[in-house]
């Protein structure tokens, strides 16, 4: 039995940009901790990348920026074309369906490529997967696997989203067929902000309105499915650096929005390290530069990849994936990801 480990990175916050190697540091702190094992888990490290998907479009713009006069008398030109159009050039584009489908059907074929990596026949009954994901790389994965506007009545004759959905066990139209998802790790996300578009009003009229990026019936679906295999709650790790502005607490938010009574999630939001001496300065008046220097130059946003903490605690969850295998398997069927 293999234990897929699914990473997907966010957008940009560093001039340099987002390389394919992002995963890189924590992968091998997994498999510095597997080979302490007498008997190791058979690890399949699966490292998704977008990161170029949308390059040539947010440079077209930059271009028109660049052809105004007023562009070279404005402050922070360098944190402008770079971080910020592709922090939220990334993010504007894939709202766009067509940008959208773009980004989903690189992940698709990577993860089929990845699931048959090093000679593997692919997933097999008993296998699990994990996600691990980081950023604006949530909120891309999460509305892919459970938003309605990638609904195939929505999306004409793309089906890419469709067969994702299938090839996991809980999404598909058959049951008891796909991989079982074991566990979930946010890094610096922030799904909780994304919340906002799902909000119904609740006044009668706008009831009849369908929210189309609302994900919870279909991730609330998706848990209760696995409940019924798993026999426990599925554990979530939402990793949060004190210095990482755009990650945010999602234990009380997620029970309210999915899981009222706590039945089939076992939420932590983990402080990934203590805050310094000096943190409690940033939540004064002192903001302006040092927020734009936080979310643009600091390290708190990516520093997960090499957090010791984040590597302890998704491999404490494959070691407890494994240990309850024997309950998962029966009902299994070999997944499907051909098509």
């Amino acid at each position: 039995m293999t234990d897929h480990i699914i990473f997907i990175h966010g957008v940009n916050t560093r001039e340099a940009g987002v390389e394919p190697t992002y995963a890189d540091a924590l992968i091998k702190q997994l498999y510095r901790q597997n080979e302490t094992l007498d008997n190791p888990l058979d690890l399949n490290m699966i490292p998704l990348y977008w990161g170029d998907v949308n390059q040539a479009d947010e440079a077209a713009l930059l271009q028109f920026y660049e052809r105004s006069p007023l562009w070279k008398k404005m402050n922070f030109i360098g944190v402008r074309s770079n971080q910020l159009l592709q922090f939220t050039g990334d993010a504007a584009l894939y709202i766009s369906r067509f940008a959208g489908i773009k980004v989903i059907e690189r992940l698709r074929l990577q993860t089929i490529a990845g699931l048959r990596q090093n000679g593997r026949p692919g997933p097999r009954p008993g296998d699990r997967f994990h996600l691990v994901t980081h950023s604006m790389g949530t909120v891309i994965l999460y509305d892919a696997l459970f938003s309605a506007r990638w609904d195939p009545e929505k999306t004409s004759d793309y089906q890419g989203v469709e067969e994702i959905r299938e090839a996991i066990f809980g999404l598909g139209a058959q049951p008891g067929q796909g991989l079982p998802l074991c566990s979930i790790h946010t890094m610096g996300s922030p799904i909780s902000i994304f919340s906002l578009i799902m909000i119904k009003n609740g006044n009668g009229v706008m009831d009849s309105i369908p929210n189309t990026h609302d994900i919870t019936p279909r991730l609330q679906q998706l848990l209760t499915a696995l409940h019924t295999i798993l026999r426990r709650k599925l554990p979530w790790r939402n990793y949060i650096h004190p210095g990482d502005p755009v990650a945010y607490p999602l234990e009380d938010l997620l029970y309210a929005m999915i899981d009222p009574q706590q039945e089939l999630l076992e939420i932590n939001d983990v402080l990934t390290q203590e805050p310094g001496i000096l943190d409690p300065l940033l939540n004064t008046q002192i903001v302006g530069e040092v927020a734009e220097i936080a979310l643009f130059g600091g390290k708190a946003h990516n520093s997960y990849w090499t957090n010791e903490l984040v590597a302890s605690q998704i491999f404490e969850t494959l070691l407890q994936a494994s240990q309850i295998a024997a309950l998962n398997n029966p009902m299994l069927q070999d997944p499907d990801l051909t098509a």
